[in-house]
């Protein structure tokens, strides 16, 4: 019986051929469904180079875990917070962290369960020596809702107290695209005051060395934030394993303690902080 040969260096040709082209045709697919890029910012302690020049922060860290656990594997792009809700809005990103379910974005965007708490305030400069404290007088939430004149700023995008629109001087705030710019106007008494995530603003105004002269006038409001995804980049598949993934993380990283602060526009603040989230 003659055997019939077969070159060693054909055969394996074939079966690479044929895995690429499965490969090929699996590829897509699997990028989809595996890869989702996600946007950061510099925003301390939630998202930051650490002193090891690897990204870290508290976001990314819970982001890392409730994606990788959903089958998801993340990728880190660096732009600013109204970029990224753009990008998110037209389907040319995949995931925003930290964001509010609000009604404009829900039109464009699908939202996780929450995953961690965020406190928001209204911080003023102190009093200059000399000079009359205009916030004295603002005693009352209702008082300090209906003063004309506060130059108020807040992050763009941002809407940090439910009561927003039966608070006129919150609702004409300016919004800028940083919080960094923000503390700047602030500390150069060019804005009476700025409306941002406390843990951010605690963390930033100690390495400006600002943390003493600054005060908390108001807790606006202590709310739960949630990953927001672009429609398109999310199945319903997906959204429910990322759900089971919040679910089964701890919960401490959800307790953070809020400034004093003047005045309190959330009565329920306090039972937020320690509350656990669902």
């Amino acid at each position: 019986m003659t055997t019939r040969y077969c070159p060693l260096g054909n055969s394996r040709s074939r079966w690479q051929a044929r895995i690429g082209m499965l490969l090929l045709l699996l590829s897509p697919a699997l990028q989809a469904s595996q890869t989702m890029t996600v946007a950061w910012s510099h925003w301390p302690p939630f998202s930051h180079i650490d002193n090891r020049g690897e990204l870290d922060g508290l976001d990314i860290t819970l982001t890392r875990q409730i994606l990788q656990q959903a089958g998801v594997t993340p990728r880190f792009r660096e732009l600013p917070w109204a970029r990224a809700v753009h990008l998110v809005e037209h389907d040319q990103l995949d995931v925003a962290m930290a964001a509010l379910p609000l009604p404009a974005r829900q039109k464009y965007a699908r939202f996780s369960a929450p995953y961690r708490q965020s406190a928001y305030v209204l911080l003023s400069h102190n009093p200059i020596p000399g000079q009359q404290d205009r916030w004295e007088k603002l005693d009352t939430l209702p008082t300090l809702c209906h003063e004309k004149g506060l130059k108020i700023g807040k992050l763009r995008g941002t809407r940090p107290i439910h009561q927003m629109d039966e608070c006129p001087a919150l609702k004409i705030a300016t919004e800028y695209n940083t919080d960094d710019r923000l503390i700047d106007l602030l500390l150069a008494h060019r804005l009476d005051g700025i409306i941002m995530e406390w843990q951010y603003a605690g963390y930033r105004l100690s390495q400006l060395g600002a943390k003493g002269v600054i005060r908390c006038q108001l807790l606006l409001h202590h709310q739960p934030v949630s990953l927001m995804f672009a429609k398109e980049s999310i199945s319903d598949e997906q959204l429910t394993r990322v759900n089971q993934a919040i679910t089964a993380l701890p919960k401490n990283h959800g307790q953070f303690s809020p400034p004093t602060c003047r005045l309190d526009a959330d009565p329920q603040a306090a039972d937020l902080l320690t509350r656990h989230q669902p």
